[in-house]
């Protein structure tokens, strides 16, 4: 087959990723070429080790810096133009286009294409994102996936429509096993914003005189400066980002990683690979959807009061690594690429017929 899968003309996919969604492109892309597929991605750039072409939309001669394009009234600001683009791009050579973007452009540019198309949903129901997905399938045809089972349901009764879920897969070579180091700090990571909540994960550390670290970029600027770095010290370290390859030696030194949003989170990549990288989760039921919990590797708990997580802490310390790793290796990516080969070649039977 030859698939198109759409990220969005401004969207980095180097290293380090702003979040789960950009892993998941990136390494579903590569293990469908993996599969003998020929897929290009639309985005901004990608590293030169992927196997998958990107297709990249010029920006405008016209610069947010230089005061001039506002005299131009033909200006519609970088996003716009780039994502125009899109309409003007040749989908035909494409069996499938496969759409991972929250740009509201994409999807209205999208309607206009009639090649058959999977839809991925990374993120709950917003009146946004219902509001453009459901514009979109009413005018192109495709197919919606959610990423759990929790995000298939909210997403089913938001769409008024049949959702199937196909659930986020790992390359677990990616992520070695390590030995657990039971007197190591606490780990977190996430992007840096009030729904994350890494203050639960400080309030824990300072409370257990435990060294933290928490990794991310900060996506709320006004949230870290009032809420997290007037907190940090010498045993409360941030660092900004960290690439695949620095957050697995990081998990390396941990005992313990914690998983504390307030949102639900659709999937939660993130628990997983550390439960590859042999570290058992604790968390929030918000943080940790049902797929993801084990009663020994990965315990979730129904509050979002950190002081709730003192004893499943304990608990969850007392698992081995192998164990934690043997849980994530359920969510393997070869699973993940195969069952969307499926849903691709579904989509694309009437259009042959």
């Amino acid at each position: 087959m030859k698939i198109l899968l759409v990220a969005g003309p401004f969207i980095s996919l180097r290293e380090p990723y702003n979040g789960g969604t950009e892993a998941f492109i990136v390494e579903l892309a590569n293990e469908l070429v993996r599969l003998g597929h020929i897929v290009d991605v639309i985005a901004k750039d990608a590293d030169e080790i992927n196997l998958f072409q990107v297709i990249e939309f010029r920006e405008s001669s016209f610069s947010m810096k230089d005061d001039s394009y506002r005299a131009c009234p033909e200006w519609l600001g970088q996003q716009h133009y780039q994502t125009l683009q899109y309409g003007l791009f040749d989908v035909s050579r494409y069996d499938v286009i496969h759409y991972n973007s929250f740009i509201p452009e994409i999807y209205a540019v999208g309607a206009l294409v009639k090649t058959p198309s999977v839809l991925t949903l990374h993120l709950p129901p917003t009146e946004k994102f219902v509001l453009m997905y459901k514009f979109f399938m009413k005018h192109a045809p495709v197919v919606p996936i959610g990423i759990s089972n929790r995000m298939g349901e909210q997403w089913m009764a938001a769409l008024g429509s049949d959702v199937d879920v196909i659930l986020n897969g790992l390359v677990l070579h990616k992520w070695p096993l390590h030995a657990r180091k039971t007197d190591g700090y606490l780990l977190w990571s996430g992007r840096i914003a009030r729904e994350k909540n890494v203050e639960a994960a400080i309030q824990l550390a300072t409370y257990l005189k435990q060294p933290l670290k928490i990794v991310g970029p900060v996506f709320d600027n006004h949230y870290f400066r009032d809420h997290v770095q007037p907190q940090l010290n010498e045993h409360i370290d941030y660092i900004p980002h960290a690439t695949q390859q620095q957050l697995s030696k990081l998990a390396a030194g941990a005992s313990a990683y914690l998983a504390t949003a307030t949102w639900e989170e659709p999937f939660g990549l993130s628990t997983v690979e550390m439960l590859a990288s042999g570290l058992p989760v604790v968390g929030f039921t918000t943080a940790i959807p049902p797929e993801l919990r084990h009663e020994n590797v990965s315990i979730a708990v129904d509050s979002q009061d950190w002081r709730d997580l003192l004893k499943p802490l304990l608990i969850a310390r007392q698992s081995e690594p192998e164990a934690c790793r043997e849980f994530a290796a359920s969510f393997d990516m070869a699973s993940m690429s195969a069952a969307y080969v499926n849903v691709y070649e579904r989509v694309i039977q009437p259009a042959r017929i």
